[in-house]
């Protein structure tokens, strides 16, 4: 009986270990409002005209109810400036402050390179962020994302597909560390001329970690393009 009783015992703690071993699945909405737009005139006489084409600048903002790195509500307001390279590249820098129910808000600046490539009906692309997060030191400051993108242009159907991959590496004092991946379904509906609304369905997961989390999140954006 005692050693009945004791396996019990042993097996309880082993299904409540593994019970908290178990990843936390979350759901969230993300929605924002954007608009991208040529850059300012005046710059046309400064970088003449076939420089000024290559440069534009976008603007969002929007709330959130979920991040890849920390849970918790918030407003965000995003602006960035791109420079066209070629036809298929370009770099970018961009700033986004985050203001978060309940704690202390969150400042981050990026540096983006994007490549674009047109295949018959499939267009590639790949993106690589080095984003900065203004946090204390031993958190996740210096952040490397690189994202694979693939869609699909459908013959006679206004809802192209969209998936991609996105992968996230903290470069830290442990080295650089691979921390979480992001899985990206996405379309783009066009209301009118030049204004989009953006439907995509987000899975995030943790890695590496002690508690690991996931999430599925439901992203909707709405974008005026003024190009």
């Amino acid at each position: 009986m005692r050693l009945l009783l004791a396996l019990l015992f042993t097996g309880a703690l082993g299904a409540h270990a593994q019970e908290a071993l178990r990843p936390s699945i979350n759901t969230g909405l993300w929605a924002g409002m954007g608009v991208k737009a040529a850059a300012p005139a005046f710059l046309e006489d400064l970088l003449g005209k076939d420089g000024y084409k290559r440069w534009d600048v976008a603007a969002e903002g929007g709330f959130r109810t979920g991040d890849e790195l920390a849970d918790g509500n918030q407003l965000f307001m995003e602006g960035s400036v791109r420079y066209k390279v070629a036809d298929w590249i370009s770099v970018g820098l961009e700033q986004r402050i985050a203001f978060r129910n309940g704690d202390r808000n969150r400042h981050r600046t990026g540096l983006q390179v994007s490549m674009e490539r047109k295949f018959e009906r499939f267009e590639l692309d790949y993106r690589f962020i080095h984003q900065h997060n203004y946090r204390p030191w031993g958190e996740q400051r210096e952040v490397l994302r690189n994202r694979l993108g693939v869609a699909y242009n459908i013959p006679d159907f206004k809802l192209d597909p969209e998936i991609a991959v996105e992968f996230f590496n903290w470069m830290g004092f442990r080295g650089i560390r691979y921390t979480g991946v992001r899985y990206r379904l996405a379309t783009d509906i066009q209301v009118v001329k030049d204004q989009e609304l953006g439907i995509t369905i987000i899975h995030d997961r943790d890695t590496q970690v002690a508690w690991p989390g996931q999430r599925w999140i439901l992203s909707l954006s709405y974008t005026v393009d003024l190009r």
